[in-house]
Protein backbone atom coordinates (compact mmCIF):
# COMPACT_ATOMS: atom_id res chain seq x y z
CA UNK A 1 0.00 0.00 0.00
CA UNK A 2 2.22 2.63 -1.29
CA UNK A 3 -0.13 5.02 -0.98
CA UNK A 4 -1.23 4.66 2.41
CA UNK A 5 0.96 8.16 3.48
CA UNK A 6 -1.09 10.01 0.97
CA UNK A 7 -4.56 9.76 2.60
CA UNK A 8 -5.93 10.58 5.96
CA UNK A 9 -8.29 7.04 6.57
CA UNK A 10 -8.62 3.81 5.15
CA UNK A 11 -11.49 1.88 5.44
CA UNK A 12 -11.67 -1.75 4.53
CA UNK A 13 -14.60 -3.42 3.57
CA UNK A 14 -13.59 -6.72 2.56
CA UNK A 15 -16.93 -8.80 1.96
CA UNK A 16 -19.46 -6.72 2.61
CA UNK A 17 -22.26 -7.93 0.72
CA UNK A 18 -25.73 -6.65 -1.54
CA UNK A 19 -26.09 -3.53 1.41
CA UNK A 20 -21.84 -2.70 0.86
CA UNK A 21 -23.13 0.63 -0.36
CA UNK A 22 -25.47 1.75 2.76
CA UNK A 23 -23.38 0.32 5.22
CA UNK A 24 -20.40 2.09 4.24
CA UNK A 25 -22.35 5.10 4.29
CA UNK A 26 -23.28 4.97 7.72
CA UNK A 27 -19.88 4.02 8.76
CA UNK A 28 -18.78 7.63 6.62
CA UNK A 29 -21.58 9.78 7.79
CA UNK A 30 -21.24 8.77 11.82
CA UNK A 31 -24.49 6.81 12.30
CA UNK A 32 -22.64 3.10 12.84
CA UNK A 33 -19.32 3.40 15.06
CA UNK A 34 -16.80 0.98 13.38
CA UNK A 35 -15.63 -2.15 15.25
CA UNK A 36 -14.20 -4.97 12.36
CA UNK A 37 -10.79 -6.29 12.78
CA UNK A 38 -8.08 -6.84 10.67
CA UNK A 39 -8.00 -10.94 10.29
CA UNK A 40 -4.65 -10.92 8.61
CA UNK A 41 -1.76 -8.61 9.01
CA UNK A 42 -0.52 -5.61 6.41
CA UNK A 43 2.89 -5.88 5.50
CA UNK A 44 5.08 -2.87 5.69
CA UNK A 45 6.74 -3.46 2.46
CA UNK A 46 7.73 -6.61 0.68
CA UNK A 47 7.59 -8.74 4.11
CA UNK A 48 7.10 -12.44 3.27
CA UNK A 49 7.22 -15.41 5.44
CA UNK A 50 9.57 -17.30 3.07
CA UNK A 51 12.64 -16.44 1.90
CA UNK A 52 13.30 -19.22 -1.16
CA UNK A 53 11.87 -21.01 -3.98
CA UNK A 54 11.68 -24.14 -2.31
CA UNK A 55 8.99 -22.63 0.17
CA UNK A 56 7.10 -20.56 -2.77
CA UNK A 57 6.31 -21.19 -5.60
CA UNK A 58 7.88 -24.42 -4.95
CA UNK A 59 10.35 -26.55 -6.81
CA UNK A 60 9.51 -29.62 -9.36
CA UNK A 61 5.52 -29.07 -8.32
CA UNK A 62 6.67 -29.47 -4.18
CA UNK A 63 6.33 -26.54 -1.77
CA UNK A 64 8.57 -27.20 1.44
CA UNK A 65 6.54 -25.75 4.39
CA UNK A 66 9.93 -24.82 6.31
CA UNK A 67 8.47 -21.89 7.80
CA UNK A 68 6.41 -24.06 9.85
CA UNK A 69 3.70 -22.05 12.06
CA UNK A 70 5.91 -19.11 11.99
CA UNK A 71 3.19 -17.56 9.18
CA UNK A 72 0.70 -14.14 10.09
CA UNK A 73 1.47 -12.23 12.73
CA UNK A 74 3.76 -14.98 14.02
CA UNK A 75 6.19 -14.68 11.36
CA UNK A 76 6.62 -10.77 12.49
CA UNK A 77 7.05 -11.08 15.76
CA UNK A 78 9.78 -13.99 15.43
CA UNK A 79 11.54 -11.62 13.10
CA UNK A 80 10.92 -8.82 14.95
CA UNK A 81 9.28 -7.07 11.89
CA UNK A 82 6.78 -3.83 11.97
CA UNK A 83 3.90 -4.55 9.66
CA UNK A 84 1.90 -1.54 8.68
CA UNK A 85 -1.16 -2.81 10.10
CA UNK A 86 -1.34 -5.81 12.56
CA UNK A 87 -3.48 -8.71 13.00
CA UNK A 88 -6.48 -7.77 15.08
CA UNK A 89 -6.29 -4.08 14.25
CA UNK A 90 -9.48 -1.33 13.80
CA UNK A 91 -10.08 1.29 14.79
CA UNK A 92 -13.38 2.99 16.46
CA UNK A 93 -14.59 6.61 16.83
CA UNK A 94 -14.29 6.05 20.62
CA UNK A 95 -11.63 4.96 22.98
CA UNK A 96 -11.85 1.83 24.46
CA UNK A 97 -9.41 1.52 28.03
CA UNK A 98 -8.10 -1.57 30.06
CA UNK A 99 -7.27 -2.21 33.81
CA UNK A 100 -7.76 -4.50 36.96
CA UNK A 101 -6.24 -7.20 35.45
CA UNK A 102 -6.43 -10.40 37.53
CA UNK A 103 -5.41 -13.97 37.34
CA UNK A 104 -6.42 -16.95 39.20
CA UNK A 105 -5.54 -20.21 38.75
CA UNK A 106 -8.11 -23.38 40.09
CA UNK A 107 -6.38 -26.78 39.20
CA UNK A 108 -5.42 -26.99 35.52
CA UNK A 109 -7.52 -23.89 34.61
CA UNK A 110 -6.27 -20.35 34.72
CA UNK A 111 -8.88 -17.86 34.14
CA UNK A 112 -7.41 -14.16 32.96
CA UNK A 113 -10.18 -11.23 33.96
CA UNK A 114 -10.17 -7.59 33.32
CA UNK A 115 -12.55 -4.42 32.96
CA UNK A 116 -12.71 -2.75 29.70
CA UNK A 117 -14.63 0.85 30.14
CA UNK A 118 -15.32 3.12 26.72
CA UNK A 119 -13.32 6.07 27.59
CA UNK A 120 -15.00 8.34 24.69
CA UNK A 121 -17.86 9.87 23.79
CA UNK A 122 -19.92 7.69 22.10
CA UNK A 123 -21.13 3.79 21.86
CA UNK A 124 -18.69 1.73 20.56
CA UNK A 125 -17.78 -2.01 20.52
CA UNK A 126 -14.14 -3.54 21.18
CA UNK A 127 -12.99 -6.64 20.59
CA UNK A 128 -10.32 -7.48 23.41
CA UNK A 129 -7.85 -10.41 22.47
CA UNK A 130 -5.96 -12.92 24.32
CA UNK A 131 -2.21 -13.93 23.24
CA UNK A 132 -0.22 -16.76 24.97
CA UNK A 133 3.28 -17.20 24.91
CA UNK A 134 4.23 -20.90 25.94
CA UNK A 135 7.47 -22.24 28.02
CA UNK A 136 11.30 -21.87 25.64
CA UNK A 137 11.41 -25.51 25.88
CA UNK A 138 7.99 -26.47 23.49
CA UNK A 139 9.91 -24.17 20.56
CA UNK A 140 6.62 -23.13 19.95
CA UNK A 141 5.90 -18.90 18.19
CA UNK A 142 6.32 -16.28 20.53
CA UNK A 143 3.09 -15.70 21.05
CA UNK A 144 -0.29 -17.23 19.93
CA UNK A 145 -4.06 -15.57 19.75
CA UNK A 146 -6.30 -18.13 22.41
CA UNK A 147 -8.99 -16.02 22.58
CA UNK A 148 -11.16 -13.06 21.69
CA UNK A 149 -14.40 -11.42 23.13
CA UNK A 150 -16.61 -8.51 21.65
CA UNK A 151 -17.87 -5.97 24.10
CA UNK A 152 -20.50 -3.63 23.01
CA UNK A 153 -20.19 -0.58 25.62
CA UNK A 154 -21.91 2.78 26.42
CA UNK A 155 -19.65 6.38 27.26
CA UNK A 156 -18.12 5.35 30.33
CA UNK A 157 -19.78 2.16 30.64
CA UNK A 158 -17.78 -0.71 31.88
CA UNK A 159 -17.74 -4.71 31.57
CA UNK A 160 -15.40 -7.43 32.79
CA UNK A 161 -13.87 -9.75 30.19
CA UNK A 162 -13.22 -13.51 31.35
CA UNK A 163 -10.81 -15.56 29.35
CA UNK A 164 -10.70 -19.28 30.74
CA UNK A 165 -7.67 -20.87 29.52
CA UNK A 166 -7.81 -24.77 30.05
CA UNK A 167 -4.72 -27.36 28.94
CA UNK A 168 -6.44 -27.67 25.45
CA UNK A 169 -5.90 -24.48 25.00
CA UNK A 170 -2.21 -24.80 26.39
CA UNK A 171 -0.92 -27.86 24.29
CA UNK A 172 1.01 -28.81 21.31
CA UNK A 173 0.64 -31.24 18.97
CA UNK A 174 3.33 -34.29 19.33
CA UNK A 175 1.82 -37.45 17.90
CA UNK A 176 -1.36 -35.88 19.94
CA UNK A 177 -2.30 -32.99 21.76
CA UNK A 178 0.06 -32.45 24.58
CA UNK A 179 -0.51 -30.24 27.53
CA UNK A 180 3.03 -28.18 28.04
CA UNK A 181 3.67 -27.73 31.87
CA UNK A 182 5.79 -24.88 32.83
CA UNK A 183 5.52 -21.14 32.82
CA UNK A 184 3.42 -19.29 30.85
CA UNK A 185 3.45 -15.85 29.94
CA UNK A 186 0.07 -13.74 28.12
CA UNK A 187 -0.75 -11.00 26.52
CA UNK A 188 -4.08 -8.92 26.45
CA UNK A 189 -4.44 -6.10 23.97
CA UNK A 190 -6.74 -4.77 20.93
CA UNK A 191 -4.28 -6.39 18.22
CA UNK A 192 -1.47 -8.46 18.12
CA UNK A 193 0.57 -5.33 18.84
CA UNK A 194 -1.67 -3.37 20.67
CA UNK A 195 -0.97 -5.05 24.01
CA UNK A 196 -2.27 -2.77 27.32
CA UNK A 197 -2.36 -5.98 29.84
CA UNK A 198 0.14 -8.51 30.33
CA UNK A 199 1.26 -11.40 32.90
CA UNK A 200 1.93 -15.04 33.74
CA UNK A 201 1.26 -18.24 35.13
CA UNK A 202 2.16 -21.27 35.45
CA UNK A 203 0.62 -24.71 34.42
CA UNK A 204 0.88 -27.88 36.54
CA UNK A 205 0.55 -31.32 35.65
Amino acid sequence: MPWEPSVPSILVGFMPGQEDGHAIADVLFGDVNPSGKLPVTFPLTNQLPFTSTAQYPGINDQADYSEKLLVGYRWYDANKATPLYPFGHGLSYTEFQYYGLQVQTSGPNTTVTFTVQNTGLVPGTDFPQIYVGFPASAGEPLKQLRGFQKVSLKPGETTQVNFLLTPEALSIWDSKWTPVPGNFDFWVGSSSRDVRLQGGFTLKI
